[in-house]
């Protein structure tokens, strides 16, 4: 979800890990705005930091303390409520939890069959990890039926960002858009949708982004990302 903090950029607001190497269950962390939690198959642990939880006597651990190396040092002056889950398969992943937005530190070892998906497929190849060649091999959504979060987030395009897309380069921006149609065809998109999807074909993995963003945020949004501001 798009914070002021980044411009209205998306910023991660929940992780969830299930499937079967969970044997079913489902791990959710959330954000700590709106008293967020840790949730496993739907009921609150680890409350405290200090706690720990095991999954079916040591499938999966969830520890909540203060302890791990900030993948973001400018959160340093933040409370720190740190997520730590130790999963089946040798993967390890820290969840740094802000008011408004999460942090991740994904360590796993290569896996049989392979892993796809946003962090690239692990292949030693940075070229093929772009958001085009992602959406290739895996598509620009996620499949409903094999969605682990209850519903999916409804999108609201906003006219920045509107405006933001419009920067695209022409070309660039009609093959995001040709793409698009044709990876979210059977969903029957939205404008929103297809225009979300659009920006992040556009913007993806596009280190400028931010600072591209910064040019069409209100007074208001870059007074609340910390910015110094100055008027006439």
């Amino acid at each position: 979800m798009g914070t002021r903090y980044t411009y209205g950029l998306a910023a991660t607001n929940k992780v969830m890990i299930g499937g079967p190497f969970l044997h079913g269950h489902t791990i959710e962390v959330e954000t700590m705005e709106n008293n967020g939690k840790i949730l496993v198959d739907g009921q609150e642990v680890c409350k405290e930091r200090g706690t720990t939880y095991k999954i079916e006597g040591g499938l999966a651990t969830i520890s909540h303390n203060t302890q791990g190396r900030l993948v973001d040092e400018a959160a340093s002056q933040f409370e720190r409520h740190m997520v730590h889950l130790h999963l089946p398969q040798g993967i390890h992943l820290t969840v740094f939890r802000w008011t408004n937005y999460l942090d991740l530190d994904l360590r796993m070892p290569p896996l049989e069959g392979g892993v796809d998906g946003s962090c690239g497929n692990m292949n030693g190849n940075k070229a093929d990890d772009a958001t085009q060649e992602i959406f290739k091999r895996v598509g620009a959504r996620i499949e409903r039926g094999d969605m682990l979060f209850r519903n999916r987030h409804s999108l609201q395009f906003t006219s920045e960002e509107y405006d933001m897309l419009m920067t695209c380069h022409r070309e660039k921006r009609e093959r995001s858009q040709n793409s698009c149609e044709r990876e979210l065809e059977s969903s029957s998109p939205t404008d929103d949708e297809l225009h979300a999807c659009m920006f992040d074909y556009c913007f993806g993995m596009n280190e400028h982004s931010l600072r591209t963003a910064r040019t069409f945020a209100s007074a208001e949004d870059r007074a609340a990302a910390g910015e110094m501001s100055s008027t006439a």
